[in-house]
């Protein structure tokens, strides 16, 4: 069965300013004409003060919808028939837009357009106070040679101030034994994983494989004092450090973490002089400790949490049985062909973190 790439953000909505590069929302005109009219938007989703991502949303006016039925049949409806409720109730649901900010802030509303839905965020979204969930699609988009993450959303919900913030993915991700990079493992306790993502490309090149980095963050895990710990580390590692040589794949649930960790204050952040009262007792290493949380270095990974054992992958990894050499040819290279050895050596920027001894208890949901 095909699987779609998606996000699921939840936390605070970021409202960018009206003169930042990318405003909330933006209106303009464009087509071949220079005359339709057309909408954008950008906005961020905040975990938390330090971890955010932006979503965006983009749509014109047409003189027909183009969209799904409810049996899964393409079907068209004309413009001004878009509000329609037997036009709304005909299309799919998955491909209308539901934008819900409670009774409130506009209540719900399916859209069979985006370019309404924009609007109607436009106007509820900034007067809006609390959590939201905003969930769509997650592609990669090449400009010049490299690849963006984009989270292009299509719904967003109200959600309880006690809902757990997170930002959060669901990937399908393609890989071999090639892929998997322990070289670092040892100083910052991560395993890189170059793998693949499918994705629709155009009529004329369809589904290709685009690169795309993940990480296996296992500085959380206390492997020598937590069974449990131990237990999950040897379980996904089952699904990571492979031996197969022909392309498997498997969807995973996968956090997004884009800003600054928080760390454990220790020694090692002291200055010489004051590990020299530490050492002759004047101090104690937290009379140095600084008011508030401390932050380690920005990093930006999509980082692996649990391998989704549904549907076709109810028993784990399916193996495509795609040698290395077939898969060079389903790779999509807009710019300049590369091999897949090529792709897969190619170690990108690791931001290192602020390395703590963390003795303290960690809840499964942060084990990622």
């Amino acid at each position: 069965m095909a699987f779609t790439n998606r996000f699921s953000f939840i936390g605070i909505p970021f409202i960018p300013k009206e003169s930042s590069k990318r405003p909330f929302y933006k209106e303009f005109k464009g087509g071949k004409d220079n005359k339709t009219e057309m909408a954008s938007m950008n906005f961020g989703i905040k975990e938390n003060d330090n971890n955010m991502a932006f979503v965006e949303g983009f749509d014109s006016k047409h003189d027909v919808i183009k969209t799904m039925s409810t049996d899964n049949e393409k079907i068209e409806i004309k413009w001004e028939d878009r509000f329609d409720e037997d036009s709304i109730k005909e299309v799919a649901n998955y491909k209308k837009y539901t934008i819900d900010l409670g009774e409130e802030f506009g209540g719900r509303k399916d859209f069979i357009s985006q370019y309404d839905a924009l609007l109607h965020i436009k106007e509820w979204l900034p007067k809006y106070k609390g959590k939201i969930q905003v969930t769509g699609q997650f592609v990669k988009e090449e400009y010049k040679g490299t690849y963006y993450d984009k989270f292009k959303f299509q719904n967003i919900y109200t959600v309880e101030e006690n809902q757990k913030s997170r930002l959060s993915l669901s990937v399908d991700v393609y890989y071999n034994k090639e892929s998997i990079d322990k070289a670092d493992y040892k100083e910052d306790k991560k395993i890189y994983l170059n793998g693949f993502i499918s994705q629709y490309i155009n009529k004329d090149e369809g589904n290709k494989y685009i690169p795309q980095q993940f990480v296996f963050n296992a500085s959380k895990y206390d492997i020598e004092n937590n069974d449990r710990h131990k237990a999950l580390f040897d379980y996904k590692m089952k699904y990571i450090d492979i031996k197969n040589k022909t392309i498997v794949h498997i969807p995973w649930d996968i956090v997004l973490v884009r800003g600054a960790e928080g760390v454990e204050f220790d020694e090692s952040m002291l200055t010489a002089s004051q590990k020299e009262q530490v050492s002759l007792g004047i101090k104690t290493v937290d009379d140095f400790k600084p008011h508030g949380q401390i932050f380690g270095d920005r990093i930006n990974e999509i980082r692996l949490f649990d391998p989704k054992l549904t549907d076709d992958f109810k028993d784990g990894l399916v193996d495509t049985e795609i040698t290395s050499k077939e898969f060079e040819d389903l790779i999509y290279a807009p710019a300049k062909e590369e091999k897949m050895a090529d792709i897969m050596n190619k170690t990108e920027d690791k931001t290192t973190e602020t390395k703590t001894e963390n003795k303290t208890e960690v809840d499964d949901e942060d084990l990622f």
